[in-house]
């Protein structure tokens, strides 16, 4: 394990809270550097859900929705609607982030999805390589995915 992943681990031991936010980032950082979808259900460029997906499922046992889904869209309207998440305005360590694809209103093709960690740190799919990394910032992501390519920004607690 390199030392980047140690010192995420040793920062949540000491502020974990035993949330299912904290469960999920701790697999999440557990997983950085690692292609966690090697499956290839979905192409490497198109494996966000994919990866999120496995992750979750490592967590908790089961997947988010039934079946499982590679869609951002689908994803999307699961958190929206199922009983188990929680939409909420303000980021926080375990969320999900989702910038849903068909949902642009700059008519972008593809949306994106991830897990939000300390400092505003978004862990995600690389679409170049495939593997689970530190890809992005709340900020970064809220002006390339929401302002340039004009998708939704939302985040959810899992409960």
């Amino acid at each position: 394990m390199n030392q980047r992943i140690l010192d995420l681990i040793f920062f949540w031991t000491k502020t974990a809270r035993n949330t299912n936010g904290d469960k999920l980032y701790l697999q999440a950082i557990s997983s950085l550097g690692n292609d966690i979808s090697p499956r290839d259900e979905a192409p490497d460029e198109y494996g966000c859900v994919d990866s999120l997906q496995e992750i979750y499922k490592l967590t908790f046992k089961e997947y988010i929705g039934a079946p499982k889904t590679l869609s951002t869209k689908i994803l999307y309207q699961t958190l929206l609607f199922s009983p188990k998440y929680e939409k909420i305005e303000v980021p926080e360590r375990g969320c999900i982030i989702i910038s849903p694809t068909g949902h642009s209103t700059k008519g972008a093709p593809t949306g994106h999805t991830g897990i939000v960690g300390d400092c505003g740190i978004i862990l995600s799919n690389d679409s170049r390589s495939g593997l689970w990394l530190e890809n992005y910032t709340v900020r970064g992501w809220e002006l390339y995915f929401g302002q340039r390519l004009g998708f939704p920004v939302k985040y959810f607690r899992v409960k």
